[in-house]
């Protein structure tokens, strides 16, 4: 080589150093950018990350308030419910105890009904026996002043002490053979 060439070639290899250099600070220059937009994007990751993590928490605590209050509503279901059963036990035992009644007012209202037609017929049958104890009181009145007149009659030709019609009918008249039914009457009625 000659020393004409020899710089050209010292040059070049300091241009080429020289490249390395200007590429080697290039490449520190881009990692520091990138490293610059990676610490960007990792505040804004971490940003996210603490957005979503206040947003878990929040549907955290709400979920659990929600349990909460689901847990209330189905001890107060339950509780509920078993008021209503309460109240249908004492319906049910309500409604037999009504029916109870009902089925001895029946009962009753049928005895009561057994008892007036009883008292009715008793009614009906004394009735029945009144009108023939009347008729027969008619009929016995009848004959006995037929038969009080056939006495008197008999009696006024065999004494001839009666010395008139009014005598006569005042000692026989009908007063005097009723007051004599009446006591004939109370006698048979008596017995």
């Amino acid at each position: 080589m000659t020393r004409a060439s020899e710089p050209v070639h010292t040059q070049q290899q300091e241009n080429k150093d020289l490249k390395s250099r200007l590429a080697s600070s290039e490449g520190l220059q881009k990692p520091s950018a990138n490293v610059s937009q990676l610490e960007s994007r990792i505040q804004d990751l971490q940003e996210k990350l603490q957005a979503e993590e206040r947003e878990k928490s929040l549907l955290v605590s709400s979920n659990r308030k929600l349990e909460r209050k689901v847990k209330e509503l189905t001890i107060q279901i339950d509780d509920e419910r078993q008021h209503i059963n309460d109240q249908k036990d004492q319906l049910s035992l309500r409604v037999k105890a009504l029916k109870r009644q009902v089925d001895s007012a029946e009962e009753e209202i049928e005895r009561l009904e057994a008892a007036r037609k009883k008292a009715q017929r008793e009614v009906e049958e004394q009735h029945e026996m009144n009108e023939q104890l009347q008729s027969r009181i008619k009929a016995l009145e009848k004959d006995l002043w037929r038969k009080a007149a056939r006495s008197t009659a008999e009696s006024s030709l065999k004494d001839d002490h009666l010395s008139s019609d009014e005598e006569f009918d005042s000692a026989y008249g009908p007063s005097s053979i009723a007051s004599l039914l009446t006591e004939g009457n109370l006698q048979t009625s008596s017995c």
